[in-house]
């Protein structure tokens, strides 16, 4: 009953019912209910972000197992005068509530973003094999249960390329002949957990399309069980493709519908995503006192969770309104705490901080087009601070061969980048930088944009996307090298040097040395330089 009230997301009812057996099963001195107790527990504990209730289940249950383990071994004979079980039996509840364990843990390192401690237990997880035919089907459970965690949590930190291993694994289990479609509960929560989770990646990633389907399943089969709380999240992923998409209103409506249920259970990551969205559809309609009070609200939620990339996103969505207000200096203050918090975070990327340094440029702009007189020294750090920005992110364009790859990070990431670059050297009135542009826009190559790029800057900073394809191909983009084209393209990655006029200097050579000082970008390739004059 304990399980079935968790699978409903009513924790606190579940967790009730298990402390209240707690007196019958010590009197009774069953040490295997006691141990599902606490293995329970912390699963518990571990879906409600009570870290310490999942440590303090799982030094319990191996506390535990640890008397069991030295009976086995010989080392307790009074102990084992005193226990009923045999010898097998004792060998299948340590097999048993060791994977528990294993599973807690794995859960707990993901959830603190340790992922290459949450990878090793997994890894035990796998590898723990046994002779017990009955906890085969918990193990596969257990297993595909820690790898959503895992991929879940790795897409919390934008790193959404490690994560595909793990979704791969988790659909070729559940998909498999003699995977779990049994129809019961445990099956059930795989692949809402999986398909929600799934969606969400693809999300982030800008397969819009891809994530509509994942997440009406997931959402129709919670439906089905009457997990309320599971179909208010499809609902949330739905809300966030909808705004990526540029349907304000489709997702103003999903983001209303689930946002009752989602309060109802206090998910504080949850929480704090639907306030985020209530702050952008305030902004939408220029109230902004209340999309400043709101976005407060999700700012400290993920205060409260201890979450730095999220913290890091809501201060740069925040310092929109202090732009709409017209308060620059407030808006610079929020970037520079934002820029503080990625210091500290030893998972951040370059792609991150062309981001954050693409906003600051952004505030600039603002700021010269707001006051005219001394508006050319503004803009003229605003383009210091955009275009090398947005030539570092527009260089992965073609260093990625698909073409539909190539495309989803034109879009959703490039697009916007160096539209913001064009008008800023558009403003600051430099014809011979926007000449230049125009020429380095040319011989890199055109892309189309959907109308979503054309919406407001402050609607993307916090829904921005991080479209991923080949994870080797991507980690050659990350690290600034370029793979080798087996297609038709004559050039992959770096451009040559550029020279529009034969007696001037090469295009943009000073806003490229800057991009490769700022992050790492190698955006001119070794060679003979291209002549762009006929």
């Amino acid at each position: 009953m304990a399980r079935h009230l968790a699978f409903a997301a009513d924790e606190g009812a579940a967790k009730d019912l298990l402390l209240s057996l707690v007196p019958a099963i010590e009197e009774a001195d069953r040490d295997d209910l006691m141990l599902e107790v606490y293995a329970q527990l912390g699963e518990l504990y571990l879906v409600r972000t009570a870290y310490e209730g999942v440590t303090e289940a799982a030094r319990r249950i191996t506390d535990c197992l640890a008397i069991y383990a030295g009976i086995r071994a010989g080392e307790r004979p009074d102990d084992a005068a005193r226990t009923t079980m045999t010898a097998t039996e004792i060998d299948h509840l340590i097999r048993r509530y060791t994977r528990r364990v294993l599973f807690l843990r794995t859960g707990l390192a993901a959830a603190h973003g340790e992922h290459e401690a949450a990878e090793a237990t997994l890894r035990q997880l796998c590898d723990d094999a046994g002779e017990f035919p009955d906890l085969a089907h918990e193990h596969r459970y257990l297993i595909s249960h820690a790898q959503i965690l895992c991929a879940v949590a790795l897409c919390d930190d934008d790193l959404h390329v490690q994560s595909i291993p793990l979704w791969q694994k988790v659909f070729d289990v559940i998909d498999a002949p003699d995977g779990p479609a049994d129809g019961t509960e445990y099956d059930d929560t795989l692949r809402v957990l999986a398909g929600t989770g799934y969606g969400r990646f693809c999300v982030e990633t800008g397969r819009l399309n891809e994530a509509e389907p994942w997440l009406r399943r997931a959402g129709a089969r919670a439906e089905a069980r009457g997990w309320t709380l599971a179909v208010a999240r499809t609902q949330l992923e739905r809300a966030t493709a909808a705004w990526a998409g540029g349907d304000r209103a489709l997702a103003q409506d999903l983001v209303h519908q689930a946002y009752p249920a989602i309060a109802e259970h206090l998910r504080a990551h949850d929480v704090s995503r639907c306030w985020l969205y209530f702050g952008l559809f305030a902004i939408a309609v220029n109230e902004l006192g209340d999309a400043d009070e709101r976005l407060g609200h999700a700012e400290r939620h993920w205060r409260e969770l201890g979450r730095p990339l999220h913290i890091h996103r809501i201060l740069l969505q925040r310092s929109w309104v202090d732009i709409l207000r017209g308060d620059f200096a407030a808006a610079t203050e929020r970037v520079e705490a934002a820029r503080e918090l990625l210091d500290s975070w030893p998972r951040h990327s370059w792609l991150q901080y062309a981001r954050l340094d693409d906003h600051l440029g952004s505030i600039l702009r603002a700021e010269a087009l707001a006051d005219p007189a001394g508006a050319a020294a503004k803009f003229e750090r605003a383009v210091e601070l955009k275009v090398p920005a947005a030539l570092a992110v527009d260089s992965v364009r073609y260093t990625i061969s698909d073409a539909d790859a190539r495309m989803r990070w034109a879009t959703h990431v490039s697009a916007r980048m160096l539209a913001g670059a064009f008008a800023v050297a558009w403003e600051w009135g430099n014809t011979a930088l926007v000449s230049e542009l125009i020429e380095y826009h040319c011989a890199r190559g055109t892309f189309g944009a959907p109308e979503a790029s054309q919406a407001a800057d402050w609607a993307d900073v916090a829904t921005a996307a991080v479209p991923v394809d080949d994870p080797d191909e991507y980690a050659l983009v990350a690290s600034g090298l370029t793979p080798v084209s087996d297609g038709p393209m004559t050039t992959l990655g770096a451009l040559p040097p550029l020279r529009m006029d034969p007696g001037g200097a090469q295009v943009l050579v000073r806003y490229r040395d800057l991009a490769h000082r700022r992050y790492g970008r190698q955006l001119t390739a070794p060679g003979p330089e291209w002549s762009t004059w006929p």
